[in-house]
């Protein structure tokens, strides 16, 4: 495992804003969080402490050292790196030095924890104390009535690389409202958002929109020294396509592939994607599949991904555009025969529609149509499984379709016994088993017709 990444001396990206603006500038005095205090404050937790909104707290809350706290989110949002965090309630006064956590967004509790790694769902990390270490005499004052508390927060230096993130967000794939609220919070505290359409990105995240960076498979290595660039000024980058999971059939790689290689800190949100969603509602097996994105648009390329299917033991995903549809399903129909697919159409957007069935009834289907309409993601079921026959790849597809042509059995077990060096007798068992699976598929097959 790389050590984590030390940041590089930088100038203040507030004072020196690249080719895109910084969306909150570096404060340059401390943010104040205003709370109160409360009888059941125990402050006896070894590793957090905590501020909240909330305007009560149990005996259990023994982390939580004020409530009904009061602050600014952008300001919050603006810190980064080392900070003072100074604890005050009358004339008692505690310091505690930690590290704003660089995946901390909007709507995230007040969490402040000793842990050194960065965590979800907190303010600051690598904090030196916990509750239970903090002056008892200001655990004392806070549960005394209307006892006041204030909390400062004062950067320590300049933030670096150590201080950035790089979210991979995923957006809905045709249902707007399929946009979590996690991802909706990531996006709008975020200083960059890295988009493959931006004109998309706008519509869906709405009014304040942090500012936005177009990256699409045309331009993608030129923007990667940009984006890392922002990284090392501590920024929080956000990576969506304009569907989807970025990099599932979409970009996004070049650049978590740089960013990984720098050790910058990258973190996915998950949401909606089309390869997951097909195979839950495809009726077919899930428990071992392949994606293999788009199929090549070239026919004799097309045919070659779709020979390797044959003997495949897991289902296998693939995208296709509504023009190409046919002609897919046709080249699939040819080189592997007539397996169960499902062919996912708009899925979440109206019109969605799933053709379940052998290849040939969903050509039929799409065939009779004046028009196709729509993405499609397609889920082909495994190759029939084939007796344990001890021959290898090559051998054992020569023998099937000898099987399938018809080829008298002793015929087919004569070559592989001189191919082999082994007796005609196994080489026959072998062919005969064949044989008997090839029926039993063909009989399945016959049986989903009536």
């Amino acid at each position: 495992m790389k050590p984590a990444r030390q940041g590089r001396t930088v100038d203040n990206p507030a004072a020196k804003p690249g080719p895109v603006g910084i969306a909150r500038a570096i404060p340059t005095g401390p943010v104040t969080i205003s709370a109160r205090g409360h009888p059941n404050i125990r402050a006896t937790h070894a590793n957090t402490f905590e501020l909240t909104p909330d305007t009560s707290v149990t005996t259990s809350g023994t982390c939580i050292i004020g409530i009904d706290a009061d602050w600014s989110e952008d300001a919050l949002l603006a810190l980064r790196g080392g900070v003072r965090i100074t604890i005050r309630s009358g004339s008692i006064e505690e310091t505690v030095r930690a590290r704003i956590n660089p995946t901390f967004i909007r709507g995230d509790p007040l969490v402040i924890r000793r842990h050194p790694d960065p965590q979800p769902r907190s303010l600051c990390i690598a904090a030196e104390k916990g509750s239970a270490a903090l002056d008892r005499s200001l655990a004392e004052a806070l549960r005394q009535p209307d006892a006041n508390l204030e909390v400062t927060l004062e950067m320590l230096g300049v933030p670096g690389a150590s201080d950035g993130a790089l979210f991979v967000i995923a957006t809905p794939i045709g249902n707007p409202g399929d946009l979590s609220p996690r991802a909706l919070a990531t996006l709008h505290s975020a200083d960059l958002i890295v988009a493959e359409d931006t004109r998309t990105t706008r519509a869906l995240i709405g009014r304040g929109a942090p500012d936005m960076l177009s990256l699409h498979d045309h331009n993608e290595r030129g923007r990667v020294t940009e984006v890392l660039r922002r990284l090392d000024t501590g920024a929080r980058v956000a990576l969506v396509s304009e569907a989807g999971m970025p990099l599932i059939s979409d970009p996004g790689f070049v650049l978590v592939r740089a960013a990984a290689a720098e050790n910058y800190l990258i973190s996915p949100v998950p949401g909606p994607d089309a390869l997951t969603s097909a195979l839950s509602i495809s009726g077919l097996p899930t428990d071992d599949f392949r994606f293999i994105g788009f199929l090549p648009r070239k026919a004799g390329e097309r045919r070659s991904a779709l020979a390797t299917l044959r003997t495949a033991s897991y289902s296998t995903v693939f995208f296709e555009a509504p023009h190409r549809i046919l002609d897919a399903l046709e080249a699939l129909l040819e080189e592997i025969g007539d397996r169960r697919i499902a062919a996912c159409r708009n899925m979440t957007k109206p019109g969605e529609e799933v053709i379940r069935g052998r290849a040939s009834e969903v050509i039929a289907v799409l065939r009779d149509r004046e028009i196709i309409r729509g993405e499609f993601t397609v889920v082909v079921e495994c190759a029939a499984a084939a007796p344990d026959s001890g021959l290898g790849d090559a051998l054992l597809q020569m023998a099937e379709s000898l099987v399938d042509a018809g080829v008298p059995t002793k015929t087919i077990s004569a070559a592989l016994a001189k191919a082999t060096g082994a007796s005609r007798r196994d080489m026959f068992s072998i062919v005969l088993d064949l044989k008997s699976a090839a029926a039993d598929q063909d009989t399945a097959g016959s049986e989903d017709q009536d």
